[in-house]
């Protein structure tokens, strides 16, 4: 095992392992993605792949609150391959595993729970703090 640290203090080794947990999570929230818009056959679909909600039930209110559920998934999933995206992007760079607010080390705890994180602990709790609530 190569145990030359990088900036961020992870090994080589650790950094290649992230990249490929990163390229695993993203390959299989793409395969949901594409189950989720192709899984119904063409003659589910709207104009956005999604299931037609009101072929589901007779309260169109029930339907339009499903298919405002499922552009809210949908939505969702974007942004967490976006991130996934933009974390490769930091590990080809060389910045993976650095802090953008102090940037010091993000430390290996915090991106083995989340391999995307661009803050380390003590920022990302001031970050949520500052952030306005929802």
């Amino acid at each position: 095992m190569n145990e030359r640290a990088t900036p961020s203090e992870l090994t080589a080794d650790e950094l290649a392992d992230f990249a490929v947990r990163l390229r695993t999570a993203r390959a299989e929230i793409a395969a949901a993605v594409e189950a989720r818009l192709h899984g119904h056959g063409l003659e589910h679909h709207d104009e956005a792949g999604l299931p037609r909600r009101a072929e589901d039930t007779d309260d169109d209110a029930a339907a339009e609150a499903q298919r405002s559920m499922d552009i809210a998934q949908l939505s969702h999933t974007t942004a967490e391959l976006a991130e996934i995206d933009a974390a490769l992007a930091r590990v080809a760079d060389g910045t993976y595993g650095w802090c953008v607010e102090c940037a010091g080390p993000i430390g290996r705890p915090r991106l083995l729970v989340h391999p995307m994180a661009v803050r380390c602990a003590p920022c990302q709790s001031k970050h949520e703090r500052r952030a306005p609530s929802r």
